[in-house]
This record gives structure tokens, C-alpha cells and sequence, in this order.
């Protein structure tokens, strides 16, 4: 029942209950003229036989449940607005995070995949190989797969490596070489400035040792016309070679000792200041000095 159809219903029983009182006073009056008093009279000195006593009572008692349904009826329409606020709130909210994670995939296309992923993705490429294999073949299929989109491709580089690092395996040497050919011809083919410094800064931590991607970076440091990429690929280099430090690849950190202190000697100045800043730790120059045999 609606609010304005309780509300009709208690006025009918108003209306009742009155033609019940003016139906009782109109059956005991008698044909003489009326005489008109000047005290109003009492509904209470009037004498109401027992029958419609009841009725009256049974009147009033309805009279009083309809007041109590209007009641609960009104409660009720709060509480459904109540409750179409609340999934109004819930929508805005999820638009809300919808809208936050296409921010976050547009500024960096590598972390885009984060939010498409299962709620236990975690847990189950741990606890299931067959699941972590699959997932790993699966992104490194999408990013050597020339037909998807740079933000695919960067968003696949994103979940193999992080899949990788929690299971703490390596890519073989193959499918290692193939990723980095890939973010390579990714770098130097965009057409889109952030997706080309995005590709160049997980390529600098690369934890792998790279003939192939040190040549990169060295040629960036030397020709490349943006600083900021330069400093990556002058930090890329250091990198390089405290990695092949770490594998015990002496004679290639010995090679990489050198180029470092040419780039540092550099008669490109700017080139010389680069990488003069990225080697001011103390430690860089022990270890430099110690692939050198100072």
C-alpha cells in the first residue's frame, strides 16, 4: 500500500465514523421542531447503545492500524532512498577507481596489466607451476607479438617480470635476448615520448648482463638529445658493470671498465659530465679502478 493510499483510507474512516454518530443522532430525534440550546452538545452525555459502542471501538481501533501502516510505510520509502543512495555511492566509487587505474596505465603503460590480473594471482603462480608457466609464456608471447599495441606489449613486459622476480627464476639466455630485442625496437619505433623514457628505464635495470644492450645505451649517452635518457643510459652502463662483477664475467667488466672512463674523458662535454656525475660514490671508483688493475 502506498502512503497516499493509507492516507485515503484513514479519511474514509473518519468519514465513517462520522456518519456513524450523525446516522445514531439522526434515528433518535423525533419530528418536533428542534429546539436550538445554546451549549453545545456532548458527545460524551449522549447515550450510545451497546452494539454501536462496539462499532465504534472497532472504528477506532482500524482508524489506529492504518495510522500505524502509513507509519511503516513512510520508514519504508526512507529506507529504499537509503538504499539507492548507497549503490549511487558504490558506482561513484568504482567509476572513481576506474578512472585511477586508466590514469595510472596512461603516465606508465608497463604497470597497466596490474589491475586485470586475479585476486590471487599471487598465491597461484606459487602454489600451481602449470599456472605460473602459463602466465609466463602467455607475457612473453603478447610482448615479442609485433601485432599488439606498445601499451599491450609494455604491460606484458610488466607482468613477466614481476612473475619472474616472485618466483625468482631467469629466462633462459634466448628468451632473455628476444625481450630485450623487443623493448629495444619498442624504444626506438614509438612514436610517443613517455612510452619511449618508460621502455628505456626498465631496460636500464635489466638484471641480466647485455653486450647487446650496453652498446645501446652507450650510443644513447653519446647521440641521444634528451638528458634525462642519457643519464639512464650512463646509470645503465654502471649498471652493467656491477653485474658482470657480480657473474664473475671479469674480462667483459674489464671491458665495461674502460668504456666508462672513455665516456668520462670524453671530449663531448656534456657526455663527460653525465657520466662524471653518475660516478661519484666512492665505491664506484674502487671497483672501476679494480677491473682496470690500478
Amino acid at each position: 500500500m502506498s502512503t497516499w493510499q493509507g492516507s485515503t483510507a484513514l479519511a474514509f474512516a473518519s468519514i465513517a465514523l462520522g456518519l456513524s454518530i450523525y446516522s445514531y443522532t439522526k434515528v433518535n430525534s423525533t419530528d418536533k421542531p428542534v429546539v436550538i440550546q445554546q451549549a453545545k452538545p456532548n458527545l460524551k452525555e449522549l447515550t450510545i447503545p451497546e452494539q454501536d459502542r462496539e462499532n465504534l471501538v472497532a472504528l477506532h481501533g482500524y482508524i489506529l492500524d492504518l495510522e500505524t501502516r502509513i507509519h511503516e510505510l513512510e520508514n519504508q520509502t526512507h529506507t529504499l532512498d537509503q538504499e539507492r543512495l548507497t549503490s549511487l555511492v558504490k558506482q561513484a566509487m568504482a567509476q572513481q577507481e576506474s578512472e585511477r587505474r586508466a590514469e595510472i596505465e596512461k603516465r606508465n603503460p608497463a604497470m597497466g596489466w596490474l589491475g586485470n590480473l586475479p585476486d590471487d594471482y599471487r598465491e597461484r603462480i606459487k602454489a600451481d607451476p602449470q599456472y605460473a608457466d602459463s602466465s609466463i609464456n602467455e607475457a612473453l608471447a603478447t610482448l615479442l607479438n609485433l601485432s599488439k599495441s606498445e601499451n599491450e606489449r609494455l604491460a606484458a613486459y610488466g607482468q613477466l617480470k614481476m612473475t619472474l622476480s616472485m618466483l625468482r627464476r631467469d629466462l633462459d639466455d634466448s628468451q632473455a635476448n628476444a625481450v630485450i630485442d623487443a623493448m629495444i625496437s619498442i624504444s626506438e619505433y614509438t612514436n610517443d615520448p613517455k612510452i619511449r623514457v618508460s621502455t628505456l628505464e626498465n631496460l636500464s635495470r635489466q638484471n641480466n648482463v647485455s653486450p647487446k644492450l650496453a652498446e645501446h645505451f652507450q650510443k644513447l649517452l653519446q647521440t641521444d638529445d634528451n638528458d634525462y635518457v642519457r643519464n639512464i643510459s650512463a646509470t645503465a652502463l654502471i649498471g652493467q658493470f656491477f653485474r658482470a662483477t657480480r657473474d664473475g664475467n671479469n674480462s667483459y667488466a674489464s671491458d665495461l671498465a674502460e668504456r666508462i672512463t672513455t665516456l668520462e674523458n670524453s671530449s663531448n662535454t656534456k657526455v663527460a659530465e653525465i657520466m662524471a656525475e653518475n660516478l661519484k660514490g666512492p665505491r664506484l671508483r674502487e671497483e672501476l679502478d679494480k677491473a682496470l688493475g690500478k
